[in-house]
């Protein structure tokens, strides 16, 4: 039973490990270097205590049940770390999106109540296949990128949309919004 309890702790710490991994991999990709060394001394805390169990269990009976359970177990966690670091991040929102919309019509209207509901935006003249019309970007913390397409889907069903992530937004950006 004790078995089953270590694998299952070696399962559950490496999940734990590379969630953080994951995370930090994120953090890092978007410039928040501070965040991503804490994350970083964390993870590697988290393997070092959960290899070292594995390696005392492969040390003891290097061909043994118990090894292979806990290197599935080890593997296993790894896989599931990922899976639950993108979802950890997804709730956690971190960062901005860039949110590009081309409106089928009505282009004004979409941008006054796109401006009426607080985003920021900037308008772009351009020519499409019906003729001249507006793209707008803005540029919005991913916590609000819900509601924007929410106001969006209300005022312009049929636009087209596109979302990016962007990286660290400029200082007057900062400012502005603070």
């Amino acid at each position: 039973m004790e078995a089953w309890a270590i694998a299952l702790a070696v399962f559950a710490g490496r999940m734990i490990q590379n969630t953080v991994g994951t995370i930090r991999d994120i953090l890092v990709i978007r410039g928040q270097r501070g965040r991503a060394a804490v994350l970083s001394f964390t993870e590697t805390m988290i393997w070092l205590v959960v290899f070292c169990v594995v390696l005392q269990g492969f040390l003891a009976q290097p061909s043994g049940l118990v090894t292979v359970v806990n290197f599935l177990a080890f593997a296993g966690g790894f896989a599931m770390g990922s899976y639950a670091g993108i979802v950890v991040e997804e709730k956690m929102a971190l960062g901005h999106v860039a949110i590009e919309v081309i409106p089928s019509g009505h282009d004004e209207e979409v941008g006054r109540e796109l401006k009426r509901a607080g985003f920021p935006l900037t308008v772009f003249p351009c020519r499409g296949e019906r003729g001249p019309h507006h793209m707008y970007l803005s540029v919005v913390p991913r916590r609000q990128m819900a509601a924007f397409l929410r106001r969006l889907e209300k005022i312009a069903p049929h636009a087209f949309v596109t979302i990016m992530d962007a990286r660290i937004p400029s200082r007057v950006f900062r400012r502005q919004r603070a």
